[in-house]
């Protein structure tokens, strides 16, 4: 392949294309599987008759060849080039431009020495970042997508993400969106989970999962609070409905004074029963268990029946006065003179 390629270069020697001819052919040997396509096709030649044009083409084309990588942001090249031409020179030859604010370095007259071994280029860029509908702007040379976001104020959270890769070079009239998104916790309609979002409010969560709120249903926090990592989200599904009872009336007692009763005593003259009422109330439910019940109103099915007690008042007679009159036979037997607060005087043995 050098062969063929020094052939080449003899067939122009002395012309202006000899040089460029053999930088390139230079430059595409760097890559050995590329070199025949371009410094070889087309060409057929005997070896023999080679060997004359290799000796003059290097007599007067040659040069001490220099291999050096060019670093453009994320993309590497790399090529053979000429000891003592320009960095600019390398540039053209390796098909690479840069633009007036782009920064080069070593600088672009600076020549190629054994030293000189990479070429780094940093590309100036004008960039727009996004960040919920604001947008910012940046200009930066040989920076990165990450550099971008801190010239505009923003930091990442955990769960944020940005169309590009960080570490991406930025290249001019790159945009850059940046989308907050937050990890909720969320119990609802039985379930508990842990949800990523890109909303920023609860509201605004609750519309991106097609959660739906009647208008009893309770939701925390509210919905036009906004979001952060860790935020927990409940929502209580709330719904109220008439419920008819039957429930017991108590029945009374109605108490009745009766001169025929000793005081003390007592006499039930009529049993009591108890009616019946049906009772509608209004009962709320949440999640499905009962938390509140009023009364919305109640008919009496069954009258109950008093009870009806009689109290006696009839005073109770006491002995007043007792005397003991013994036998004369001296047994030790006699009688009791009793005589009652009613007037009544007894005798009683003993």
């Amino acid at each position: 392949m050098e062969e063929i390629r020094k052939k080449k270069c003899l067939q122009k020697a002395g012309s202006a294309h000899c040089q460029r001819m053999e930088r390139q052919c230079r430059r595409k040997l760097w890559h050995p599987l590329l070199s025949s396509f371009v410094c070889c096709q087309r060409i057929q030649v005997k070896a023999w008759l080679l060997l004359p044009a290799l000796a003059l083409c290097m007599a007067g084309c040659g040069g001490r060849e220099q291999p050096i990588a060019i670093l453009d942001g994320q993309a590497e090249t790399r090529l053979s080039v000429k000891e003592g031409i320009t960095v600019a020179e390398a540039l053209e030859e390796a098909e690479l431009t840069v633009g007036s604010k782009d920064v080069v370095s070593p600088s672009l007259t600076e020549e190629i020495t054994g030293d000189c071994r990479y070429i780094q280029i940093e590309r100036y860029a004008q960039v727009s970042v996004s960040e919920k509908g604001q947008m910012k702007e940046a200009k930066l040379t040989g920076k990165k997508v990450a550099d971008a976001l801190g010239a505009a104020g923003i930091s990442l959270g955990e769960h944020d993400i940005v169309n590009h890769e960080l570490e991406a070079y930025l290249t001019d009239g790159m945009e850059i969106f940046v989308t907050r998104r937050f990890l909720v916790q969320v119990s609802a309609d039985g379930k508990e989970e842990e949800l990523l979002t890109e909303a920023d409010t609860v509201g605004g969560f609750l519309e991106e999962q097609g959660i739906h709120l009647d208008s009893m249903d309770k939701i925390s926090p509210q919905p036009e609070e906004k979001l952060a990592d860790g935020t927990k989200i409940v929502v209580q599904r709330v719904f109220a409905k008439e419920v008819a009872e039957r429930e017991p009336i108590p029945y009374g007692t109605r108490t009745e004074y009766s001169q025929s009763l000793y005081e003390g005593e007592t006499q039930l003259k009529q049993q009591g029963q108890d009616g019946e009422k049906e009772v509608v109330y209004r009962v709320t439910y949440v999640d499905g268990k009962e938390e509140a019940r009023e009364l919305v109103r109640e008919t009496t099915v069954k009258e109950p029946v008093t009870a009806v007690l009689a109290k006696g008042t009839k005073p109770r007679r006491r002995i007043v006065s007792k005397e003991q009159v013994f036998d004369c036979d001296g047994s030790g037997h006699g009688y009791n003179i009793i005589t009652w607060s009613d007037g009544v005087v007894e005798q009683e043995e003993f």
